[in-house]
């Protein structure tokens, strides 16, 4: 009897113990079936966000390309940075353009072959401007202590010895010989900024220094310093005050830039006439210098695209270079969100 009720004991604790493992297999294979399920509709989203990113690209290139569209106050809006939402499937879209030369290029050192310090060279002139602006002036911009491991003229003359092709150091710059005793030791680029992220690696590295730059400090895959009056923001004003070589008051630039047609100049003496013939230097060498360097359509855009799918947030962006002969490029795409954005391959 008693052996009976032992044996009925083991049997009980043998069912028991098989309902646990019966039961946690199951629950594992509950959680594996709900992470396989979540991993299809993360890659569903993924494949739907790229699709809309490629279509976004597509509309794009399409309004870039089209004269027509240019004549339309809503392009020039759109193109000025305004956003555009789009309802979709599931959720909402929406389409900044930002256009890239509303900002000064880092790769215009590249294109220097003078051996002096930056504050003899004439053409930092407006880098110095602006910078310093942008530091003592906090209605500029917020970052105020990019420079507070170097001064001005010290990463001035740091960033042209990286981006130029010899090895001879500026006064307050350093190359390859210097870089290889650093810590940790790597050597100059030689070559245009592929990032703006770079300029941590001027003496001393500072992983930080890319996140303190002024908004105004870009890279392109280009060797210009240009801006483009037709889309410039009010905030980038103090950029054409420092092109200007401080000869035009910002307080003059405010005043033509909310009087600014709503489609754009097509010509460079439509702007100085609105300007004002007395706001500018009567200097023909000024006006044909720094005329130079203005714009009225660019070659280099942003296109950055939010996403709300199903509760998932996306930011997807390209880079798109319009050429000159109206044919359009994709040379840059991220996945967000991003910070520090890639714009290495030249067009």
């Amino acid at each position: 009897m008693n052996k009976a009720k032992s044996q009925q004991g083991v049997a009980l604790l043998m069912v028991l113990l098989i309902l646990v493992v019966v039961t946690m297999a199951l629950t594992q294979m509950q959680s594996a079936s709900r992470q396989d399920l979540e991993r299809i509709e993360g890659r569903y989203l993924q494949q739907q966000g790229w699709g809309y990113l490629l279509g976004a690209e597509t509309l794009a290139r399409q309004v870039l390309t089209d004269g027509r569209i240019r004549e339309q106050p809503r392009w020039w809006s759109t193109i000025r940075g305004e956003v555009v939402s789009y309802p979709v499937d599931e959720g909402m879209l929406t389409i900044q353009v930002k256009d890239l030369r509303t900002c000064f290029n880092l790769n215009h050192l590249a294109s220097l072959t003078s051996q002096e310090a930056s504050i003899q060279v004439r053409e930092l002139l407006p880098w110095r401007l602006y910078i310093n602006a942008a530091q003592e002036n906090p209605l500029v911009h917020k970052n105020q202590s990019w420079t507070a491991d170097l001064d001005l003229n010290q990463f001035l003359d740091l960033a042209r010895d990286w981006v130029d092709k010899d090895n001879e150091a500026l006064p307050e710059g350093a190359e390859t010989g210097q870089y290889l005793l650093a810590d940790p030791p790597r050597v100059a680029a030689n070559q245009p900024f592929a990032d703006v992220s770079e300029v941590n690696w001027l003496m001393p590295q500072n992983r930080q220094r890319f996140r303190q730059l002024p908004e105004g400090v870009c890279v392109l895959p280009d060797t210009r310093l240009r801006l483009n009056i037709n889309t410039l923001a009010e905030e980038d004003l103090p950029l054409l005050w420092g092109l200007f070589e401080g000869q035009v008051q910002l307080a003059s630039l405010k005043n033509w830039w909310n009087t600014r047609p709503a489609v754009g100049y097509k010509s460079l003496d439509d702007f100085w006439e609105d300007l004002g013939e007395t706001n500018l230097p009567q200097d023909n060498n000024w006006k044909q210098r720094v005329g130079g360097s203005l714009m009225f359509v660019s070659d280099f855009y942003q296109v950055t695209i939010h996403m709300l799918l199903n509760d998932v947030q996306l930011v997807f962006e390209s880079d798109i270079y319009l050429a000159p002969d109206a044919k359009t490029q994709v040379y840059a795409r991220r996945i967000g969100p991003v910070d520090g954005a890639v714009r290495a391959k030249v067009p």
